[in-house]
């Protein structure tokens, strides 16, 4: 009779048992059906967080960031909201992650804290430059996390967030590449904004805007449109002559864009003069685009 060796069995029925979990495990005889999973629900700067996109916190204040899947990051899209607004509004408003796949940038936006105005936007000598500190703070941690490669900076303002990006192109216009602002003109002294560093502006407004007229207003110190676009004329070393180019209207109810380009410039001053587009619209962001495009395809 021949011996069983039980050590023999033993060692089959174990192995036997563990091949019919791991088949089971891995869908083999249970079907190519997965295993369910729960959907989290993140938030960002008080906003859900879109596919894609992540969160960073510094001192407390957050802010979206959406990273190409291109290996190198050229520079860095901030994305400024408007009072009332949010970080998120302002990148659907853009497209940022349409230009940040397009041209290889970060797309950063912040959320500001000042309720009435969205940003510390007042550029004066009393100025209070917490959101400057912020957001200088914000670039170097996004830049570094990231990998970004240059020093490409391009500003995306709306509304309040145009003030703020006015007061950026004052206080560190060395570091900015472009700025692109849409119904948000300068706020402040222009006196206070001395510097001589010439900037990139085009410039996006209505003349019948209620909300932030074109003429300015005085509550708030706003400048007019006129005068900021003439303060960066100066700075750039525009001739005070133009050219009209005549372009599509950015909204379903606007039919058409005035452009003025002005003539040589050290860097770019324009201003886009959008037909029957109220302050609060559903602008189309790849019109837009279409307008302000050859600023990030110069650079």
């Amino acid at each position: 009779m021949k011996k069983i060796n039980n050590h023999v069995v033993w060692n089959n029925l174990i192995m036997t048992t563990l091949l019919t979990i791991l088949l089971f495990g891995c869908g083999g005889s249970g079907g190519n059906k997965e295993a369910p999973t729960k959907k989290v629900v993140e938030q960002c700067a008080g906003q859900d967080l879109l596919t894609g996109n992540e969160c960073v916190s510094i001192n407390d204040r957050d802010a979206i960031v959406y990273q190409p899947s291109s290996q190198v990051i050229e520079g860095v899209a901030l994305f400024l909201h408007g009072a009332p607004g949010n970080a998120s509004k302002v990148m659907g408003i853009f497209d940022a992650k349409s230009i940040a796949d397009t041209y290889n940038l970060i797309a950063l936006s912040p959320n500001g804290i000042i309720s009435t105005w969205g940003w510390l936007s007042v550029n004066n000598q009393e100025s209070d430059n917490t959101d400057i500190n912020y957001l200088n703070e914000l670039l170097i941690q996004v830049k570094g996390n990231y990998g970004v490669t240059s020093d490409k900076l391009y500003i995306f303002g709306y509304s309040a967030g145009g003030f703020m990006a006015y007061k950026l192109a004052c206080v560190m216009p060395e570091q900015i590449s472009g700025v692109i602002s849409l119904a948000g003109q300068f706020r402040g002294s222009l006196d206070d904004c001395s510097n001589s560093t010439p900037v990139n502006i085009h410039h996006f407004h209505n003349e019948t805007d209620q909300e932030v007229p074109f003429d300015g207003l005085s509550t708030g110190y706003i400048m007019s449109v006129e005068q900021t676009i003439e303060h960066w004329r100066q700075k750039n070393g525009c001739d005070e002559t133009f050219v009209t180019t005549e372009q599509a209207g950015v909204t379903d109810s606007s039919y058409g864009t005035t452009t003025e380009f002005y003539d040589s410039c050290d860097k770019t001053v324009a201003l886009s003069k959008m037909i029957n587009v109220a302050h609060e619209s559903n602008y189309m962001s790849d019109k837009l685009h279409d307008i302000y495009k050859y600023l990030l395809i110069a650079d």
